[in-house]
């Protein structure tokens, strides 16, 4: 049983708000993202969409109780690292640009939530970028204008305009997927997330395959490793091989190997000279 205990109040709305809990029940005093509903009307909104929601195959909410007069609806915690703010479009590449897009899509697709509350996600951007371009959604959304008709149609369409935002610093450049999306979104001919998915995969920069020194290079990074403990092996046989060479000529006065070398071109030398 969680015993949680608020740490900060992130968003206030009409009939509820969101906390940042932690659980001072466990060992690792885990940190939660709870969102309290007092409008008990949005509570029932809410589950109803939960249960209508047969595409959903594991639902990411952790619990859902009341307690004190609130309906609490227990998140994982989800470090802030908003894509608003450390999205830098301008100096990353086109390629890169439209992977980060990609990965917002198929956070989307695997959200694992109701579209209703999908949408308020991506209305209010929370959406976080890792530094290696990997996205994530967050759960500390404002219930104010939760509406449980919206559906995927809907957000695809929100989405697809996340997405036209992040493209927009290569505008300039005439990028494919950015035109693409751009005159989609203005038909508004989006329905189902793997349409967009389809569309901006087919859209995309294809990666250059370079020369043949870039070719090396490449191949040279994925085998270094094993490149190294070839020669590293080769290094350790050619010095066992110096070490008894020298303490053979230490002990015999020679080494006896080399005479079989010596006698041979000696036998050769002799064969030539007899014929």
């Amino acid at each position: 049983m969680m015993n949680l205990k608020t740490l900060s109040t992130v968003k206030r709305g009409t009939g509820g708000e969101v906390r940042i809990c932690e659980d001072t029940a466990g060992k690792n005093k885990n940190r939660y993202t709870v969102i309290a509903l007092s409008d008990h009307d949005k509570a029932h909104d809410v589950i109803a969409a939960y249960e209508a929601a047969s595409y959903i195959e594991e639902p990411t909410y952790l619990d859902m109780y009341s307690e004190d007069g609130d309906f609490l609806i227990i998140y994982p915690y989800v470090p802030e690292r908003r894509i608003d703010k450390f999205y830098m479009g301008g100096v990353l590449s086109l390629r890169k640009c439209e992977e980060i897009c990609v990965n917002l899509i198929v956070a989307c697709m695997t959200s694992n939530m109701p579209w209703s509350l999908l949408y308020l996600v991506l209305t209010q951007r929370e959406i976080q970028l890792s530094q290696d371009g990997q996205v994530s959604l967050s759960y500390a959304i404002d219930m104010s204008d939760f509406d449980i008709q919206k559906g995927e149609a809907e957000c695809v369409l929100e989405c697809a305009k996340i997405l036209i935002e992040l493209l927009a610093p290569k505008a300039d450049r005439r990028a494919n997927s950015y035109i693409l999306l751009t005159k989609k979104v203005e038909k508004a001919t989006y329905y189902h997330f793997t349409e967009l998915y389809k569309d901006l995969k087919a859209a995309m920069q294809p990666i250059r395959k370079g020369g043949i020194f870039l070719r090396l290079k490449v191949w040279f990074e994925r085998n270094k490793d094993t490149l190294f403990r070839i020669i590293l092996r080769i290094s350790i046989v050619l010095a066992l091989f110096v070490i008894i060479t020298f303490l053979t000529n230490l002990i015999f006065g020679d080494v006896p190997w080399l005479r079989i070398f010596i006698r041979s071109f000696e036998r050769i030398g002799l064969e030539s000279l007899t014929q």
